[in-house]
């Protein structure tokens, strides 16, 4: 409960300022006992109370010695007013870390009390700005809860104020009277509306900082706070000649616009998108938060669309919009909200008729959208009138509509329609495609159907004449319609056949006469050069649904292409008419290609043709020859191995490998090569003798359209090769040498930022945008898919390097590395290795742990078993592999060494810099490769003489100066060589007492080296394939000592010396 302070004592009128406190206390503390205090009805009650108590009091002390003139009342009553909202606040800083509950109801009492007396009546000038202003200073305390009914209650003020502006009108006012009262109160609310609007405008400058305030609830109810300031009466305070307002209302809806778009907490975002005023401004801002992240925002923004806007103020683009990201099934909530704005607003504004709605969005051009609204409207229909529907969208537009419109809706949408009208009128697109849709969306199929087409012939006479039209509209140039309107037109026709065909396709074909019927019908159609080609997919969709079997439809089909070779009903030149040919036969094929089954492989009716397809690939036109190459390579998917490796795969090659063919056809070719050689693995198999195989000159071929100078087909090579990594096929340091090179190349986004491409665009297929998101998964999914991939992500670090300096030649400026950042390519390397081998090692402790468990839940059977699985373990502790740091830096001072004289400097320098600034632990790693990189840094200390590069590699030489030379290293293997061996001829010499038992020992020894061999190099084995005996020499992770600290081990458990690896072979 807030208690009020005592007012402080003023000179000459103490007690009637102690009355007027009193009474101003009494009502206060009255009004926050109440049981309905906030109620806005009590609240005005209570204010206009106040008032006529105060009004009572100074009338009944007026003539007395105790009177107070008005603006002395004023200023009194606007103190003690004050004084209790400090009491107010004074609670909230006092009950700092309770509850809200506990002074919420006493606190918004007393303030919405404050605000309405001093604001709701809008006479008192004084009491309002003095009690606006005491608000407006709290809005600056450090207390985030006191801003917060601070802005409240600046938001009470400012609707008080607004609804106090409406001048008040009699209904018994005389009519002779009429000007003069108009004229006495035009100067009242005139004056009156003039200190008004200074405290409106008051408000709006001190609430506006509070719109970006670092706390959302101070956010929230400075948001809540500015929704007055857009009502319709709050533009009849502002005169015709204030510019302030306006200006001040542009600047708060421009900060709610931003705050709509970017705050970072959803309940703001949702109350500004309900909050803000509706314009052709504001709609764009409001539509774009139906893709909101939160569910409540999109609830919001469409429940503000519903509301607000209608649906001829919207664009069709921004129907479409709406329509696109409201109808999603992956939130029902945000769909039914959808369903609500659709048939609540939109359809009942085109009197319920689908038609109407459907011309609205253009079905030609916006078909799946449309789709989805159409179908949301037959649902409704269908279920609006059910009591128990589970549909949350259905309850939502239910509760619009009372019995008649429920009625009306229905009738409308759910009355017969068929494609033959009745008035002779014309099948319109819109109305074709709510009918097709309607087939599909049938419960019961077959009624709807023999509504909507009576029969298969009447569909198909209709379909010739909507296509006769159209032939005869492409022949014919109408100069009344220009460009734009023939488009349109063309357009329509198109779509309109379109339907009609898919709804053949959904009346099933299920008698004979009338299957046979329309297969007709689409065999002429598909035979005419003078067909569009828009319909040709469509056509052989259904055709191909019309047939029974597959090998029927490839007869239909082989025929179609006969007839389509006889053609010469066109009116075009002979090279044009070959054009239109080659291009009807591919469009026909590539269908065909894509949708048969894979039993059809080697079909004699597949296969013949083939001779329609091959006088594509040798056309002049470079189009033809793209899209032959596209339905080549399908053809060779429904091939036979063999063909494709005698016939298919030279060919494929030779496009491929044309400097003189065009970028897009060797492009399909490469595609084309890849697809393959994943189905077939004899595409890619490697020559042993490493003659002039095929597949290394496929190899050879990726490398060079890697470094292509053109990025299309750079891009395209790219996506081939990480296709080819992926799958195991290839496992090539310098062609992922390449794709480092492709992913880091700052270029390629460039290009796509200047062009800036749609979504559809990124889609396809050499797209650098499509390539930068498949190549971002590609590297860490290629090191752990398998450790020889792992190790040529490791080894592609040199083949990198040779690779930048080629691009920086003849480039003098350092700028050039902004490019190609060669440090960061490095640091990415060693980056996805080090991923990849700390997943590895987790897998194993896993395995391991399991082994262990798995073992102790079994008996030992004997001591040799113990003894071999120590032996086992030894051999894994005595496993090192080196660091890819270590690997790197060794490849960079090797370039260094060998390259850097032909390097530009300043990229010697980044190289140099990598050098002096890795972290190399000099303890854990093998010291054979240490000496390495030491021998490497030094030859390229003396390799360069400048001054940046050399202090770098010094620093690197520092950390290795207790790192033994490579030649001594040589030399101490030698020497222990050279001892072992003669420590064995002494024991073999006092061995030797007996011929027999010499020979005995030695078959033993003989039988015990090959038992301890074979179970050393399979534990081995099974440990990690990476460190199998048989790539020891291969890998170069795995350390020299690892292998001596091995072949020791090996010796101790013998006890004799093994013969297994020689130590010149380790050199």
């Amino acid at each position: 409960m807030t208690t009020f302070a005592e007012p402080p004592p003023s000179a000459g009128v103490d007690d009637t300022c102690q009355l007027i406190s009193e009474i101003i206390y009494s009502h206060f503390d009255t009004h926050q006992r109440s049981s309905d205090s906030t109620s806005k009805k009590n609240v005005s009650r209570a204010a206009e109370a106040l008032h006529h108590d105060v009004r009572s009091f100074v009338l009944s002390n007026k003539n007395t010695d105790d009177e107070m003139t008005e603006e002395e009342v004023s200023e009194e009553v606007g103190a003690a007013v004050t004084r209790c909202m400090d009491g107010a606040m004074g609670v909230i800083a006092s009950a700092a870390g309770s509850k809200k509950d506990s002074w919420a109801e006493s606190v918004t009492s007393i303030l919405e009390l404050s605000a309405a007396f001093a604001t709701a009546s809008g006479k008192d000038e004084l009491v309002a700005q003095a009690v606006i202003h005491r608000a407006v200073e709290y809005l600056s305390v450090e207390k985030d809860s006191i801003r917060t009914e601070s802005c409240n209650m600046l938001g009470w003020c400012v609707e008080n104020l607004v609804e106090s502006s409406k001048p008040a009108t009699s209904i018994l006012k005389k009519k002779g009277s009429k000007n003069g009262g108009d004229a006495a109160n035009t100067k009242q609310n005139s004056a009156a509306s003039g200190w008004k609007l200074e405290c409106i405008l008051d408000v709006g400058r001190a609430i506006q900082p509070r719109l970006t305030d670092k706390i959302a609830k101070v956010r929230n109810a400075a948001i809540s706070a500015c929704v007055p300031y857009f009502s319709e009466r709050a533009k009849l305070i502002s005169s015709a000649d204030s510019k302030d307002f306006e200006k001040m209302i542009t600047s708060i809806q421009n900060t709610l616009l931003w705050i709509m778009t970017n705050d970072s907490s959803a309940p703001n975002r949702a109350l500004v998108a309900q909050i803000v005023h509706v314009s052709e401004e504001t709609i764009p801002y409001v539509i774009e938060r139906v893709k909101d992240v939160d569910v409540k925002v999109r609830e919001a923004a469409l429940d503000s669309l519903r509301e607000n806007v209608n649906l001829d103020d919207l664009t069709e683009d921004q129907r479409v919009e709406i329509l696109r990201y409201g109808l999603t099934k992956r939130c029902p909530s945000t769909h039914a909200k959808a369903v609500e704005l659709l048939c609540a607003n939109w359809l009942k504004s085109s009197k319920f008729d689908p038609i109407d709605l459907l011309d609205s969005l253009n079905p030609v051009l916006n078909e799946s959208v449309c789709e989805l609204a159409t179908e949301v409207i037959i649902n409704m229909a269908s279920k609006i009138d059910c009591e128990d529907s589970d549909d949350v969208g259905v309850e939502l537009v239910r509760k619009h509509f009372g019995g008649p419109e429920v009625r009306s809706f229905q009738q409308q949408i759910l009355k017969k329609r068929s494609i033959t009208q009745s008035d002779d009128s014309e099948l319109s697109p819109s109305l074709s495609f709510f009918l097709r849709v309607k087939c599909n969306a049938a419960t019961n199929k077959v009624e709807t159907i023999s509504d909507v087409i009576n029969d298969i012939p009447t569909l198909c006479n209709l379909l010739n004449s909507h296509v006769d039209k159209l032939i005869e509209f492409n022949k014919k140039e109408d100069e009344d319609m220009d460009e734009e309107e023939r488009d349109a037109f063309e357009d329509a026709q198109n779509f309109i056949c379109l339907q009609l065909i898919h709804m053949a396709n959904t009346s099933e074909l299920q008698e004979e006469g009338s299957r046979r019927h329309f297969i007709s019908i689409m065999r002429s159609m598909l035979s005419r050069l003078a067909t569009p080609d828009d319909l040709v997919d469509g056509c052989v969709k259904t055709m191909a649904l019309a047939h029974d079997t597959e090998s029927h439809f490839l007869q239909t089909i082989s025929e179609i292409l006969v007839d389509i070779e006889d053609d010469h009903s066109t009116d075009h030149d002979e090279k044009a008419i070959v054009v239109v040919r080659q291009m009807r036969t591919i469009s026909i094929l590539s269908f065909v290609l894509e949708n048969i089954g894979g039993k059809m492989v080697g079909n004699p009716i597949l296969t013949s043709t083939l001779q329609h397809l091959l006088p594509a690939i040798t056309s002049k036109n470079a189009v033809i020859r793209e899209h032959g190459v596209i339905c080549l390579s399908k053809f060779c998917l429904l091939s036979e191995e063999d063909k494709i490796m005698g016939e298919f795969k030279p060919l494929l090659m030779q496009i491929a490998g044309s400097v003189e063919e065009r970028v897009e056809v060797r492009a399909q070719a490469m595609l084309a090569l890849c697809d393959l050689s994943l189905l077939h693995k004899n595409m890619l198999q490697f020559s042993d003798e490493g003659g002039n195989d095929e597949s290394t000159t496929f190899k050879e071929l990726l490398l060079e359209m890697l470094g292509h100078s053109k990025q299309g087909i750079a891009v395209i090579a790219a996506e081939v090769a990480a296709k080819l990594l992926l799958a195991g096929c290839l496992h090539d340091p310098t062609i992922v040498a390449w794709l480092l090179v492709i992913y880091f190349d700052a270029s390629l986004s460039e290009v796509e930022d200047e062009d800036d491409v749609d979504g559809s665009e990124v889609k396809k297929v050499g797209s650098p945008v499509r390539l930068q998101q498949l190549l971002s998964i590609f590297f860490p999914t290629y090191s752990m898919s398998s450790l020889d991939a792992n190790d040529a992500i490791m080894a592609s670090v040199g083949p990198l390097l040779t690779i930048v300096n080629g691009k920086l030649e003849g480039k003098k400026q350092a700028k050039a590395l902004n490019q190609w950042p060669v440090a960061k390519m490095v640091e990415y390397i060693c980056y996805n290795v080090d991923l990849a081998d700390k997943k590895k090692k987790e897998e194993n402790i896993d395995e391991t742990d399991q082994a262990e468990l798995d073992e102790d839940n079994q008996v030992k059977e004997g001591v040799e078993g113990d003894h071999q699985a120590e032996d086992t373990a030894k051999d894994d502790e005595t496993v090192v592999e080196a660091s890819s740091t270590l690997l790197a830096s060794i490849d960079i001072a090797e370039f260094l060494a060998e390259q850097g004289a032909s390097a530009p400097t300043y990229y010697n320098r980044a190289l140099a810099k990598m050098l002096g600034s890795a972290s190399i632990d000099v303890d854990a790693e093998d010291t054979t490769l240490l000496s390495r990189l030491k021998s490497h840094a030094a030859e390229a200390e003396y390799s360069t003489d400048d001054g940046p590069t050399v202090n770098q590699i010094k620093k690197l030489l520092t950390v290795l100066v207790d790192v033994a030379d490579i030649e001594e290293d040589e030399r101490s293997y030698s020497s222990e060589d050279t001892s072992g061996e003669r420590e064995e001829e002494e024991e073999e010499h006092e061995e030797k007492e007996d011929e027999e038992s010499i020979a005995t020992d030695k078959e033993d020894l003989s039988g015990e080296e090959s038992f301890t061999t074979a179970t050393f190099e399979e534990n081995i084995e099974k440990e990690n394939p990476r460190l199998s005996m048989g790539s020891l020499m291969k890998s170069p992770r795995l350390s020299m000592s690892s292998m001596k600290s091995a072949i020791e081990h090996e010796s101790e458990v013998e006890e004799t010396p093994s013969k297994r690896i020689s130590l010149g072979a380790i050199n």
